[in-house]
């Protein structure tokens, strides 16, 4: 029995170390991996959040784009139609104004068959619009559509609602001014009778036959048209890679797609309902759904797409936008499994590390242990650098995420956030925080020069010296391109954001080295302040942004602050710019004339021809303005083109070739003058319309000489030699140089108004014309004094020997049709 006992106290000894610490081992191993899943678990489950989350903002933020622009175009499509409308038959007034101007001694049925002959073919609104014309008493003079409802009376006609359409509108016209707008409900062609849709037309009175001339459009046709566009435009919008824009009715069908290599392969692919779907959830203020390739699920994360739909109102549109988070979950699986499998591989490790250490008994058990100890130090190590390098994969992409990835700045997101700190603890210390918006000036050349990896370095080198000028509390982002945004907090002046300007413009005084080359830059800089110009980050940058605009247009290199009146009037320029695109074809732009006085006869000879630019909403704009905008936005050859050619229409008109044929001085910008084929076009303009070239005068300033003399004058020589007649505008006021009379062949000199305002009381000024007239006689110039306005001027001027004179004594500028009435009819 005792040797049973001792055999068992040897087994108990033999295998309990070995059990036990086999049992340890395991349960020490078992605890570590799984303290180790739980973080990995965390770890993955923050980084996906993350991820999902800026894509779900970069969507919504996408279709938000997307939808405001519908809803903004959507709301004006009733004035733009007005405003078309009336355009239209502003044009047809002109035609038939011009047809009985032109036929005045022609019967009435002739030029009443002119003007239905000019108008009935014009068709406009994508060929649904025509012109109609009745009579104030209710008789169709021309139907556009229906030539057969000519002749007789509309007088009674009424609409689907029982308005009388004609009379209505009539009276409209009646009360107000000649020309009114008129709506009314119509059958549509093609539809059924008893449908009604909405026109709106507009009316203008024709005062020499009593008529009046109008067109109308369904709005229902309209609107189809701004639909079809906006889904054109729409999908244009910039976005990042991952986001999708789409847009689809209240039924679910598909209306427009910007992914062509997707091709929304979810809505073709999935369970045909999904779109069904969509449709009834999306919400008029937007919302985020998520779905797989099944269906809808808005609980579910993980779902293959998360989109961010938005309803437009009245138009049963859905706009979205969205991303694939599948990639994102496969990215994530990829290391959960290799996760798993390192942690399995460390388990089956420590179980046959245990398996083997029951061979030892009791007397290697503390020697097992020790190892067993040491191995699972090594085993944690290994754990804990694999968890090391999984958050340091997530720092990475956050990093990614917020910063650019060429210069390691922060980028708009990141941006954002800053000034919004900013604000916040401006608002808590009463401090100020500056945006400053810089431009680097003239970088294209450095990607033209020395290519665009120049360029990039160029940007990271400037970059560095940011990151190192500045302090950790200010912000220092890459918005894009050669552009940066600097965020200055806890500012407790104005003086201080100046400082900090002056602080960029000095880290721009030294050469960048870049590739071995030394580069000279420079930066232009715009500067708005919280919270006296803006309260929100977005409308800091944009009005920091407004005055870079104007810092870059007027000297490079420099910096502005933002005010009210700096953005008035950067806002009224980009409007002048618009408007003057359209001026020309809206036929906004017209002439007027002064007359040029012979200071011996008193006779009128020549007219100088001046641009004048009237806007029906903004009224005059001074050709001080609109000729500098032209030439800024490079349409100045066209209005040019266009005031040579009627000038010398209307000078033939009122004055054809003969003894006493007048001549006349026409303006010419110096761009226009520069331009390839300047002397061809108005060569060919002269022949086509048959007017004499001697008595064409072209007055160019002296500014345009300083830098391509002999350019000018390789110009000037070969107009001389096509017989145009070369004067020399302003002379005296600028850079002039006697020398540009000897070298140029100039044929007249114009002595600016400053010097004949004091004619009479300065001697200096006497004596600088009297001098400009012996020149000018010595070279055999004619000479015109400009802004002539008393009869003491023009005395003194014809006592000195000037040839004409020009001014406000004799006349203002006129119209062609008062200089003919004044000056030159028989």
């Amino acid at each position: 029995m005792m040797i049973l006992n001792d055999k068992k106290l040897v087994n108990l000894i033999k295998y309990t170390p070995s059990i036990v610490v086999g049992f340890f081992a395991i349960t020490v191993n078992i605890i570590i991996i799984k303290d180790n899943q739980d973080k990995a678990y965390e770890s993955i489950k923050s980084l996906r959040e993350d991820i999902i989350e800026t894509n779900k903002n970069a969507v919504k933020q996408s279709t938000n784009k997307a939808s405001n622009y519908i809803l903004y175009k959507k709301k004006m499509l009733i004035d733009e139609l007005k405003i078309l409308s009336q355009q239209r038959v502003n044009e047809a007034y002109a035609i038939a104004t011009n047809i009985y101007n032109n036929n005045q001694n022609k019967p009435k049925t002739t030029v009443t068959k002119l003007i239905t002959d000019a108008l009935r073919p014009i068709r406009f609104y994508e060929g649904r619009g025509y012109f109609f014309i009745f009579q104030m008493d209710g008789i169709n003079v021309l139907h556009g559509l229906k030539p057969d409802l000519e002749g007789s009376s509309a007088w009674d006609a009424q609409d689907l609602r029982g308005s009388y359409i004609l009379r209505e509108h009539i009276n409209l016209i009646k009360q107000q001014n000649g020309e009114a707008f008129y709506h009314w409900w119509y059958q549509k062609p093609g539809e059924a009778l008893k449908k009604e849709y909405e026109k709106i037309g507009f009316g203008k009175y024709f005062d020499p036959y009593d008529w009046f001339i109008g067109t109308g459009e369904y709005v229902s046709d309209i609107e189809d048209d701004l639909q079809i566009s906006l889904l054109k435009s729409v999908m244009g919008y910039e976005h990042t890679k991952n986001e999708n824009l789409f847009i689809i009715d209240g039924e679910g069908n598909l209306l427009a797609n910007e992914t062509k290599d997707n091709n929304l392969a979810f809505l073709i692919n999935s369970n045909s309902t999904i779109t069904e779907k969509m449709a009834t959830q999306a919400q008029f203020e937007g919302n985020f759904i998520t779905f797989n390739d099944t269906s809808l699920n808005q609980a579910d994360i993980n779902s293959t797409e998360i989109a961010y739909i938005r309803r437009i109102k009245d138009w049963n549109w859905i706009v979205g936008s969205y991303f694939d988070s599948s990639k994102v979950n496969n990215y994530i699986k990829i290391k959960e499994q290799e996760a798993k499998a390192l942690n399995q591989k460390k388990l089956t490790n420590v179980i046959i590390l245990s398996a083997f250490s029951t061979l030892f008994m009791v007397g290697s058990s503390l020697i097992v242990s020790n190892l067993i100890a040491r191995r699972f130090h090594r085993f944690q190590q290994r754990i804990e650098h694999n968890i090391h390098a999984l958050e340091a994969s997530k720092s990475k992409l956050h990093h990614m995420a917020l910063h650019d990835a060429l210069t390691g700045l922060s980028n708009r997101i990141l941006l954002l956030e800053k000034i919004y700190e900013a604000i916040e603890s401006a608002n808590i210390h009463h401090q100020q925080v500056a945006i400053v918006f810089i431009d680097i000036d003239d970088f294209k050349k450095v990607n033209d020069c020395h290519g665009h990896s120049a360029g990039d370095e160029l940007l990271k080198a400037i970059s560095e010296k940011f990151k190192h000028a500045f302090e950790s509390k200010d912000t220092i982002s890459r918005f894009g391109g050669d552009e940066f945004v600097f965020c200055f907090p806890q500012l407790n002046n104005l003086n201080e954001a100046y400082l900090k300007v002056a602080q960029i413009q000095q880290l721009f005084d030294e050469k960048f080295i870049v590739n071995g080359r030394e580069i000279m830059t420079q930066c232009s800089i715009g500067v708005s302040m919280y919270p006296s110009d803006d309260s929100q980050p977005e409308g800091l940058i944009r009005k920091a942004d407004i005055v870079l605009y104007k810092s870059k247009a007027e000297l490079k290199g420099s910096a502005t602050f933002y005010n009210y009146q700096l953005n008035e009037q950067i806002q009224y320029k980009y409007l002048l710019e618009e408007e003057l695109r359209r001026a020309l074809d809206n036929e906004e732009i017209f002439l007027l004339y002064q007359p040029q006085i012979d200071t011996k006869t008193q006779q009128l000879i020549a007219v100088e021809a001046l641009a004048r630019w009237e806007h029906p909403k903004l009224g005059s704009i001074s050709p001080d303005d609109f000729i500098c905008i032209a030439e800024e936005i490079g349409i100045i050859k066209e209005i040019g083109l266009f005031v040579f050619r009627q000038v010398c229409t209307d000078i033939l008109s009122v004055s054809p070739a003969g003894k006493n044929a007048i001549n006349v001085s026409i303006n010419i910008s110096p761009k226009q003058l520069m331009s390839p084929d300047f002397i061809d076009l108005i060569t060919q303009a002269t022949d086509e319309i048959g007017i004499d070239r001697h008595r064409i005068t072209l007055e160019i300033t002296e500014n345009v000489m300083l830098n391509e003399l002999e350019k000018t004058y390789d110009i000037l020589t070969e107009l001389k030699k096509r017989s145009f007649c070369i004067s020399l505008d302003d002379f005296g006021t600028g850079y002039s140089s006697l020398s540009y009379l000897n070298m140029l062949p100039f044929d007249e000199v114009k002595i600016d108004r400053c010097f004949v305002n004091n004619i009479t009381i300065s001697k200096q000024s006497k004596a600088l014309i009297k001098s400009i007239l012996a020149i000018s006689d010595a070279y055999g110039m004619i000479t015109v004094a400009e802004g002539v306005e008393k009869k003491e001027q023009l005395t003194m001027l014809h006592s000195l020997g000037c040839n004409l004179i020009q001014g406000y004594y004799f006349d203002k500028p006129l119209t062609l049709s008062t200089l003919h009435n004044t000056y030159l009819k028989q």
